[in-house]
């Protein structure tokens, strides 16, 4: 059976634990986890985008400056007056002079080619070409898909320039441009990044490298605005295949938290049962000494009433002066015997006592007297202040008066040179609160939270049983007792007792 037991409570520990500590983990973990790989994949969109947007530029720079000196030497073809000789020193120049040009040719409106930088074999006629007649019809440089040139044989885009005269135009000047040429434009300033160049047909012209299998690549594509290609960019993602690992780094990180505040809320629940523990064997105590009292107190009493009646007889019978100074301690002490008993006996169940509904301010009246004089006694400064509000609760009337007269009692020990000693009623909400406050020695911090135990008590000659008695009083009033106290400044008791309500 036991064994069951201690099973169940392991099985419970561990689901505690599980949802406490793993479950969240994991759960927190994964979030963290998800949302840096978006911070990832915001980081490595941003650079591809920034490494297209690059790469668009440089072509868009290439193409635009070879439009622009295609279209200076049409210029300066058209002013040649059809010196073919001239023309053709012009060509092989220029295309010595640059090597993205494939080759330049000078072609008759009705598309033969009259003219080229490279040496021709065969006769050439490209007025089939899409790009040509519609650079006759346009009159504007047009470019054509990627093909392999007629002359050179190499994968080519050609160019079409019309060369116009005053009122006709004259012939159209080509000129090829190196695929692999612009390859090595993007390649001078390439990284790590992969570049794909497509044509309208979604054909790849360019391509700097091959994505590796299995890698996980960011891509960002854009349009060139001088050609109808797209360049695409694909950045490698270095942490794309790191998810467990930083999944696993943030599930260390919130189990050790996780774990710290486990073991908060462990030790939390544990001082609390401790605490539980311990007030209910302060309050088993305070039972087991109110049987105790109650079993015993009447059969101390007896014996103390006939000894303190015989010690009277021999007083009266002996008059020796040091015998009846004697006799004088003798009385003394069953006086303060029998002031003990009569505190054991308020430990007890107060079920034999009759509660009765009083206003507390009649009750401070009643016992004002008595205060005075002891503070008088005591060179004390006494101040009572009444409520202006009836305070009535329901209460045995001379157990109220008890604990009254134990804490100004308490307060003038407190104040053996003198001092002031102040006792205040008040109402508060449903409550009745009375104030009983000294500037006498104080209490130490360390010691305050044992003064309602049996038997603790600061005086040589105290018994240790007036506050727990007031506390067990207060507790049977369904009231509250509390002490605020600061070494050598002094003391403040403050009872809380419910106001007894008349309606129904």
């Amino acid at each position: 059976m036991l064994r069951k037991w201690n099973i169940r409570q392991h099985v419970k520990k561990g689901t505690i634990y599980v949802f406490i500590t793993i479950l969240p983990a994991i759960i927190i973990s994964y979030i963290l986890t998800e949302q840096e790989l978006d911070k990832i994949n915001d980081k490595y969109q941003s650079k591809s985008h920034q490494i297209a947007k690059i790469h668009s530029t440089n072509l868009n720079n290439f193409i635009g400056e070879t439009v622009g000196r295609l279209e200076m030497l049409a210029t300066l073809i058209n002013t040649q007056h059809d010196d073919l000789d001239s023309i053709n020193e012009i060509l092989k120049e220029t295309h010595k002079k640059d090597d993205r040009f494939s080759g330049l040719y000078l072609v008759d409106p009705k598309g033969d080619l009259i003219v080229s930088s490279n040496p021709l074999n065969h006769y050439v006629n490209v007025s089939d070409r899409d790009y040509f007649q519609e650079s006759l019809k346009s009159g504007k440089t047009t470019f054509s898909k990627t093909h392999i040139g007629r002359v050179m044989k190499r994968s080519i885009i050609t160019a079409a320039t019309p060369i116009n005269g005053d009122s006709n135009t004259k012939g159209v000047l080509l000129v090829s441009i190196r695929i692999d040429e612009l390859k090595k434009s993007i390649q001078s300033i390439i990284k790590d990044e992969i570049i794909i160049v497509t044509d309208e047909s979604e054909k790849t012209v360019i391509k700097t490298d091959t994505p590796i299998p299995g890698e996980l690549y960011t891509s960002y594509s854009i349009d060139l605005s001088q050609l109808p290609w797209t360049i695409t960019a694909k950045v490698l993602q270095k942490e794309a295949g790191s998810y467990w690992k930083i999944f696993f780094y943030h599930f260390v990180i919130m189990i050790v938290l996780l774990n710290l505040v486990y073991l908060l809320i462990h030790y939390f629940l544990l001082h609390k049962k401790e605490k539980k523990e311990k007030a209910q064997i302060e309050h088993q105590k305070i039972e087991l000494l109110g049987k105790l009292a109650a079993s015993t107190a009447h059969e101390i009493r007896n014996p103390l009433t006939g000894i303190k009646g015989l010690i009277s007889l021999l007083s009266e019978e002996n008059h020796d002066q040091k015998a009846q100074f004697y006799y004088d301690v003798i009385q003394n002490e069953i006086s303060r015997i029998n002031a003990i008993v009569s505190e054991l006996l308020l430990l007890g169940r107060p079920t034999a006592y009759t509660f009765e509904v009083c206003d507390t301010n009649n009750i401070l009246r009643e016992i004002k007297p008595i205060i005075q004089s002891e503070a008088n006694y005591m060179n004390v400064e006494i101040s009572i202040k009444y409520s202006k509000h009836e305070l009535p609760i329901l209460c045995v009337k001379d157990q109220i008066k008890q604990v009254l007269l134990n804490l100004t009692k308490n307060s003038l020990h407190a104040m053996e040179q003198g001092g002031d000693l102040s006792i205040a009623l008040e109402k508060i909400q449903d409550g009745c609160v009375i104030q009983v406050i000294d500037n006498g020695k104080g209490i130490p911090r360390d010691k305050l939270d044992q003064v309602f135990n049996p038997f603790f008590t600061m005086e040589e000659e105290g018994s240790g049983l007036g506050l727990t008695v007031c506390k067990r009083i207060i507790d049977s009033h369904k009231g509250t007792i509390a002490i605020e106290s600061t070494l050598n400044k002094g003391t403040k008791v403050e009872i809380s007792i419910p106001l007894h309500s008349t309606e129904k």
